[in-house]
């Protein structure tokens, strides 16, 4: 656990938009910081690529009422890409609902095809 000594504070300051977020450090803390010290690994390294230059359409799926991670982190994250199509997902949960799920299965059949 030493090695996330600083997690709490690097994580006010990585999300220090986000007041959501900001209040639910306290019980993200209250079981360990290794989970949310990898989110802000993830999102703060460089990715091995570069998103603008992703030709390929991107579909995201998120929940507006996240209490986790904030819409307007989905929304960010989509305007990375050029051809990035942002859905919301109708559960207001972090996890992806079945229909959620379904939808995203449906889709990948048919471009299956």
């Amino acid at each position: 656990m030493a090695r996330f000594a600083g997690a709490a504070e690097r994580m006010a300051e990585v999300f220090a938009a986000s007041p959501s977020t900001l209040a639910a450090l306290p019980r993200l803390a209250a079981h360990g910081w290794r989970g949310p010290a990898r989110e802000v690994r993830l999102q703060t390294r460089p990715w091995g690529f570069v998103p603008g230059a992703v030709a390929q359409p991107v579909r995201l799926w998120h929940a507006p009422a996240d209490q986790e991670v904030p819409f307007p982190a989905a929304e960010a994250t989509a305007a990375l890409f050029p051809a990035a199509r942002l859905t919301e997902q109708g559960a207001p949960d972090h996890i992806p609902s079945e229909a959620t799920l379904g939808e995203l299965f449906a889709e990948l059949r048919a471009a299956s095809r």
